[in-house]
């Protein structure tokens, strides 16, 4: 297995622009990780610019280490048609970015639970969008993982995934399409399921993991990674015994700073 890591605590000072992607990668490379991570927030826009300077930036820290995954938001379950398939196109330009950029996986989200919307009306909604941009994610060499996710800054609304039955809906529909799962361990937890179980329902479609934690059930409440109510040693047990290999990305969330960055990296030394 490989490690990386999302910064969630840093994620309004990066966004803000008091950390740098590079000043953030380069914290990441010091911990002796394999990866790091960023949100697409992170990225405000796709002109030359920019771009040439995130890459200079990167040359200029001496970041060797692998640009792993980009977390994004769209809203897939929308209830217009037409807002769906801007937020198709939204993705489509944001896998072109990122690519430009080297990282390899996109974290990609159901869409939002709008009010009235059943399980297989937004699970079938969902998917439709998936399909429609596996083909430009395939072009420029990004791989999609779909996530059993709980609420995002980006949104106003809780995840339609978030629900262990919604997210099992979409994870059966994307049998056949060139889609992932990455697997967040806290949402598994936070949602009211035994994670243990939902990870092993799972499992054959899981490309990457989300090594979080949570200290409620009922809504995720971020606590420092190893202090909260996953069960991470039966979590480790079920990717173990089923030979997993990938990517386990730490969504360090605890809020205390670039110490909490560094304890997480040591709590999950002990599993990767």
């Amino acid at each position: 297995m490989k490690l990386s890591i999302l910064p969630v605590s840093f994620f309004a000072k990066i966004n803000a622009g008091e950390i740098s992607i590079a000043e953030w990668a380069a914290h990441a490379q010091k911990l002796g990780v394999d990866g790091y991570d960023i949100s697409i927030m992170f990225i405000p826009n796709h002109t030359a610019t920019l771009i040439n300077r995130l890459k200079e930036e990167s040359k200029n820290a001496g970041i060797t280490i692998q640009p792993f995954m980009v977390c994004t938001y769209p809203d897939f379950t929308n209830p217009d048609a037409l807002e769906r398939d801007r937020q198709i196109d939204y993705l489509k330009r944001d896998i072109a970015l990122v690519s430009d950029l080297g990282f390899q996986y996109m974290r990609i989200t159901a869409g939002m639970n709008h009010p009235g919307l059943g399980i297989e009306e937004g699970a079938k909604r969902c998917v439709d969008c998936f399909s429609k941009v596996t083909d430009t994610a395939q072009k420029y060499g990004v791989k999609l993982v779909f996530e059993n996710h709980s609420k995002p800054g980006a949104w106003p609304l809780i995840d339609f995934s978030f629900n262990p039955e919604a997210f099992l809906a979409v994870a059966e529909k994307i049998q056949d399409l060139p889609v992932g799962i990455n697997f967040d361990t806290a949402n598994a937890v936070a949602c009211g399921a035994n994670a243990v179980e939902l990870l092993q329902k799972v499992i054959k479609k899981v490309w990457t993991v989300h090594l979080n934690d949570t200290s409620t059930v009922g809504k995720w409440t971020p606590i420092q990674i190893g202090q909260g109510l996953v069960d991470y040693d039966g979590i480790f047990k079920v990717l173990k015994d089923n030979k997993f290999d990938g990517w386990v990305a730490i969504e360090e969330a605890s809020g205390n700073g670039w110490k909490g960055i560094d304890d997480a990296v040591a709590f999950a030394r002990k599993y990767v």
